[in-house]
């Protein structure tokens, strides 16, 4: 009698490529994507491309456009069996360029090549939070951007939900005192009912799109490693909107408390005379 053999475990299913800039500036390599031939049209004819994120040389938002990368129409379905270089140009700046080197198999497309890495160009814009953030939560943001852009989805998550979970208990801590919170019930809470008890002090983004933390929760104990990856940009994003509202804050904070010292710091003896030019009218 033969032996009965397992089946094979069924593969993961190919996640579609919802974005060309989700794909150019979130992809990480070798991560495979099915496309459509309107999405090929877009990415590699003559037609206008542009696509805004992280310039790694500006160390800001840019809109980027290609230069390099392009199939003559005629050429287009013979092409989408190979491999080729991709160039996307900052318009701020012609010098700075992010180049790719993609591989096609109709109807799949990966990176195999990027220059800077994906992980340089994310830890470069994440760079801008690192006064907001204590150290553990900057080594651990990094850690989950870095294995998110070596392909490892479900470790990044592993990392963004404990960074998440500590800016949310943050904000729990600044104004529990002032909103008369209690600790024990808190920590009790589920943590969509956490988000809800913060909604006055947490951005609208997170607070009408509470399930980022089931999305995290799940994506640990359930995703496979593409759908994983195909998350990361937007819960990365989610922890990025808590950081912007401190980060603004911060700011604030210290051009207030810079007008408040040159206010106490002004003498009225020191005032420029009545007619003089810096004087008010």
């Amino acid at each position: 009698m033969p032996e009965n053999i397992p089946p094979a475990p069924a593969q993961p299913e190919i996640p579609s490529l919802s974005s060309i800039q989700d794909f150019l500036f979130g992809a990480a390599l070798y991560a495979q994507y099915t496309f459509s031939k309107d999405t090929a049209y877009a990415l590699f004819t003559h037609e206008p491309l542009v696509a805004d994120g992280h310039c790694p040389y500006c160390q800001r938002t840019a809109t980027f456009y290609r230069t390099a990368g392009t199939i003559p129409i005629m050429e287009l379905d013979l092409r989408l069996n190979s491999s080729l270089p991709f160039v996307i140009t900052c318009t701020r700046n012609k010098e700075h360029q992010i180049l790719f080197w993609f591989k096609l198999k109709n109807p799949v497309i990966q990176k195999i090549g990027q220059y800077p890495s994906l992980a340089d160009i994310a830890n470069d814009e994440s760079r801008t939070y690192r006064q907001v953030l204590n150290r553990n939560d900057g080594a651990e943001l990094h850690r989950a951007i870095g294995l998110a852009a070596h392909g490892v989805g479900v470790g990044s998550f592993v990392y963004l939900r404990r960074v998440f979970e500590r800016l949310i208990r943050q904000r729990f801590e600044d104004f529990k005192e002032k909103e008369g919170w209690s600790t024990v019930d808190f920590a009790a809470m589920r943590m969509e009912q956490k988000i809800e008890l913060l909604e006055h002090h947490l951005p609208d983004f997170l607070v009408r799109n509470k399930k980022v933390y089931a999305i995290l929760s799940k994506g640990i104990h359930e995703l496979e490693e593409p759908e994983c990856l195909g998350a990361f940009e937007m819960l990365k994003h989610a922890i990025f909107f808590i950081l912007d509202e401190d980060k603004h804050k911060k700011e604030e904070l210290e051009r207030r408390r810079k007008a408040e010292q040159a206010i106490a710091a002004f003498s009225a003896d020191k005032a420029p005379p009545p007619g003089h030019p810096t004087t008010p009218k």
